[in-house]
């Protein structure tokens, strides 16, 4: 062992250290992608993985309390228990009686609204006498303050209000405040609805997992002269309570039945509101996908013109694995929805194909020139060749423009994919590397059978250079997929744009929503990871040759 380390141990361990730093921003990615926004907020790198949660509403998990940036260490020490008894017996006065661990419940609240009100705590009373400290913490625990610490550390599902769109713009009110607990019923499962402030509550409870789901049924009344083929959106605003179970819904109107085509994650625990729209005109436009999609399930026995509505809400259980799989693939979905995801994929897929035939085919056609055949200028030529590698893209790429644009190919696709089939310096300096080690004997033996130039390097120059050609095509792969400076130079339609570009919409309209955007760059990435691995020992091998004599 001691003479591994002193031989090549020592370079195998550097050699994994630079891979796990370069690997640690991928890896930092895609933790970033599994998030929700709330854990955003926090300093830990990895995400929580939610667990199956049998009943709501429940006391959320303890949060850790760290010491404030502006407490000196000794201080925070000396402070911290007395601060702690009194955070706890405020939150234990207020405390509510709710159908939850109540320790738990207060021992949450108390932690949260510790660290709130530390943040909070001038500088100048941390190295203030013990008792003015102590005073002018105790002065921060307001009413409001341990109120909302209470309510952040409960967990429930909420429902606020329920409201219809039709198409010509209309909005129905069906329901608000407590209206749920009065006219809603529950048809399956064990659950009960109490109204509660300004909102109905849904307290239920999953024995098991394989659990019968809780349907909830609410009638609609809809106005005198409405029709089933005016519903535009049916928006549910409710306060999710971070169970990750799975909420679907269906609408029987005008003698239909609507259900959901995509089931929603009761994810978070803050007001959101879900969006419920059958097919409409929405559906053939590039804006985003952020409503759950209804689809005509069956007819029922309702009359086309009854003004007669129902809406069911069917809440199924996850299991820990079913609620880890939905979180992982929750934000992916959003940037699959935020986008015409496969649109953006067909155009890239496009300028990959046609870029890197080209620039497989013109880096050999050309190479074969310089490195095979004899004529007057090579040697100037391919110096110019290689003199055009010095030149930046920043400097050549007005000029460019104005040469595409006066031939009718702005906003088209063909400038980004045309100049591959005229050749790229860089592949042409390493096929020509590669053509220069093939014997000049099989060369004069296709003469002597009869082949031209242009069918001696078809069949038997091509065959020898495919580890080069392979490589070639990796680096115009890479590089096509990845262009992001000329497509938002030569397009704007946003039916042409690859998914380069196309990702880009979502970090201009959710600015904020960073683990949606990381979600979208992984999706960017993968294929470009997945298309090295796989053919990495063919560019190694074509990289090795290039350099031989």
């Amino acid at each position: 062992m001691a003479r591994y380390l002193r031989t090549t141990g020592w370079a195998h361990a550097v050699m994994l250290s630079m891979g796990a730093v370069f690997l640690f921003p991928f890896v930092w990615m895609v933790a970033t992608s599994i998030k929700t926004d709330d854990e955003m907020a926090s300093t830990s790198m990895w995400p929580k993985l939610p667990i199956f949660q049998p009943a709501s509403p429940y006391a959320r998990a303890i949060e850790d309390v760290t010491r404030p940036a502006q407490a000196p260490e000794q201080a925070w020490r000396d402070l911290e228990p007395a601060l702690r008894s009194l955070t706890t017996d405020a939150v234990a006065l207020s405390a509510t009686a709710e159908p939850v661990d109540r320790p738990a419940w207060i021992a949450g609240a108390s932690a949260r609204l510790l660290a709130q009100t530390c943040a909070k705590l001038p500088k100048a009373a941390w190295t203030s006498p013990r008792e003015e400290a102590l005073a002018d913490y105790r002065a921060l625990l307001t009413p409001e303050a341990v109120a909302a610490a209470l309510d952040d550390r409960l967990a429930r599902l909420e429902l606020r209000g329920l409201q219809l769109r039709t198409l010509d713009g209309h909005i129905i009110s069906c329901a608000q405040h407590d209206d749920f607990a009065t006219k809603a019923r529950i048809e399956s499962g064990e659950a009960t609805l109490r109204a509660v402030g300004d909102a109905t509550r849904l307290d239920y409870r999953f024995s098991t997992t394989d659990a019968r789901p809780v349907v909830l049924a609410f009638p609609l009344m809809l106005p005198v002269g409405f029709a089933a083929s005016d519903l535009h959106k049916i928006i549910l605003s409710m306060k999710a309570d971070d169970t990750w179970h799975r909420l679907d819904a269906t609408v029987d109107i005008g003698g239909t039945r609507y259900e959901s085509r995509r089931s929603t994650y009761l994810a978070k625990h803050r007001a959101v509101a879900i969006v419920f729209q059958p097919p409409t005109f929405d559906d053939q436009t590039s804006r985003a996908r952020t409503w759950v999609p209804l689809r005509a399930a069956a007819r029922t026995s309702g009359d086309a013109d009854s003004t007669a509505a129902i809406l069911r809400i069917t809440l199924t259980p996850s299991s820990t694995s079913s609620a880890v799989w939905g979180k992982v693939r929750e934000n992916y979905a959003r940037a699959f929805n935020s986008v015409p995801f496969w649109t953006y994929v067909i155009n890239s897929v496009i300028l990959v194909v046609l870029t890197m035939a080209g620039a497989m085919f013109s880096s050999a056609f050309v190479a074969y020139a310089f490195a095979r055949l004899k004529w007057p200028g090579r040697s100037l030529a391919f110096i110019l060749l290689l003199s055009t590698m010095m030149l930046p893209s920043q400097v050549t790429m007005i000029p460019s423009f104005l040469i595409w644009r006066e031939l009718g190919w702005y906003n088209t696709l063909n400038p980004l994919w045309v100049p591959a089939w005229f050749g790229n310096a860089f592949f042409i300096f390493l096929m020509v590397q590669q053509m220069k080690t093939i014997p000049r004997e099989l060369e004069e033996a296709a003469r002597i059978d009869g082949l031209n130039a242009v069918q001696t390097w078809w069949y038997i120059i091509v065959p020898q250079v495919k580890p080069t050609l392979a490589g070639i095509a990796i680096m115009s792969f890479m590089g096509s997929w990845n262009d992001f400076m000329g497509p938002l130079i030569y397009l704007r339609d946003q039916s042409k744009f690859p998914l380069s570009l196309g990702l880009f919409g979502v970090s201009l309209e959710h600015g904020g929503d960073w683990s949606m955007i990381m979600a979208g760059n992984i999706l960017m990435t993968l294929p470009v990871i997945l298309i090295f691995f796989c053919f990495q020992r063919y560019f190694i091998q074509g990289m090795t040759v290039t350099g031989m004599k």
